[in-house]
């Protein structure tokens, strides 16, 4: 099955080792060789045939696309392996691969055989891409890479084991401190909510405030998912607008799927506006787009998510006198600081912002945590103290 071949020429004595590559999947024979500079050790050589005799062993059959291109294996990746990813995540794939700058994918590897790119040339591509984008953006492109060789393992177009993003070294991705409004802010902001001229900047705000949802959740969210009786929203989907279109999504994880209790005055706005829906649908008749959407306009049609966004950044910059600027998302972040403050345990933290996992939430809003610890720490100061007078 292999051989070793001494070959002696003007240059000294070297070895050529020949052997058998894994057949492909209609099992035609794949042979091939390797030349060792002279030198080498003979023993090298056979611990080398060695471990591709071991690989030939495994059956780890090619198939007869193993000389595909990146474009020609991408292209394929698209057009068959997609169907089930989220709208967003393969706009996001897209993105990056159709980019027509020399690093996007396409651009960078264009018709480079699959099975010839190698670790160092992934790496040599994320150096080159750092200097071009965020550190945020590189993750994305280098995922879309371990989906690309992941998929072609898989298809037994390149060997197991081979998968040149694996060993990658990634600059590392300083992270950003949480920003959030305090509690005086907290409080200042629901108080301008409520005498501000756009009647919807009422609902949004209260919503982000006193319940943490995403903007794809608030978009989505329908009547039917708040319980009244019980003081409870139900998320279960979230609402993205992509070129024109609309998708609602489940979310990522079983942890997005979750019940928030929330505030009697966040109910009471509920009621005031699913009124207001009810009125509206009698006033439109017919032309009411009747979507039971909660945050919606006076016809029924929903708010997109970048609606949401915008009717804030208007209501923002009416009142940028009187509070500072934070994103939209900055508005999740004070749900979950003013629940910290409070002295919320981080399950309940962690379940209400449908974090995965606990530890996500103790990492991101460490610092409130600290806040926490130390006013633990004066209470119980203050109930030693109480003790003491006491006795």
């Amino acid at each position: 099955m292999s051989s070793i071949i001494k070959v002696t020429n003007s240059k000294g004595t070297h070895y050529k080792a020949v052997y058998d590559l894994p057949p492909f999947l209609d099992g035609k024979r794949r042979r091939t060789s390797k030349t060792f500079p002279v030198g080498t050790n003979l023993s090298l050589v056979k611990q080398f045939l060695a471990e591709k005799e071991l690989e030939y062993a495994r059956g780890n059959r090619l198939s007869t696309d193993y000389n595909l291109t990146f474009v020609q294996f991408t292209d394929m990746y698209f057009e068959t392996y997609t169907q089930f990813l989220s709208p967003s995540t393969l706009a996001g794939y897209k993105s990056a691969y159709n980019n027509s700058k020399p690093h996007g994918l396409k651009k960078y590897f264009g018709n480079v055989e699959l099975r010839k790119i190698t670790s160092r040339h992934i790496q040599e591509y994320v150096n080159f891409l750092s200097k071009q984008v965020s550190p945020k953006s590189l993750k994305n492109y280098i995922m879309l890479l371990n989906v690309l060789f992941k998929t072609a393992i898989q298809l037994n177009i390149i060997p197991k084991g081979s998968n040149p993003t694996v060993d990658i070294i990634k600059p590392k991705q300083r992270k950003k401190p949480v920003e959030a409004y305090n509690l005086e802010e907290f409080n200042l902001l629901l108080n301008l909510a409520d005498t501000d001229s756009n009647p919807d900047i009422k609902l949004i705000l209260n919503l982000a405030l006193l319940s943490g949802i995403r903007r794809g959740e608030m978009a989505a969210l329908k009547w039917d998912d708040v319980n009244f009786d019980e003081s409870y929203i139900y998320i279960h989907e979230s609402r993205i607008v992509l070129q024109g279109e609309e998708y609602i999504k489940s979310p990522k994880t079983d942890a997005g799927i979750r019940k928030i209790y929330v505030p009697d005055k966040l109910i009471s706005i509920l009621k005031e506006y699913q009124y207001r829906y009810l009125v509206n649908k009698l006033k439109y008749g017919e032309k009411f787009k009747d979507k039971r959407y909660v945050v919606s306009k006076p016809n029924g049609e929903p708010f997109s998510p970048q609606g949401i966004s915008n009717n804030y950044a208007r209501f923002m910059k009416r009142h940028k006198d009187e509070i500072r600027y934070l994103k939209f998302h900055g508005l999740r972040h004070t749900y979950a600081s003013v629940l910290i403050e409070q002295g919320e345990n981080p399950k309940t933290v962690q379940h209400n912002l449908g974090h995965a996992d606990v530890a996500l939430t103790l990492q991101v809003y460490s610092h409130s945590y600290d806040s926490a610890q130390i006013n633990a720490a004066k209470k119980l100061d203050e109930t030693i103290d109480k003790l003491k007078k006491s006795g």
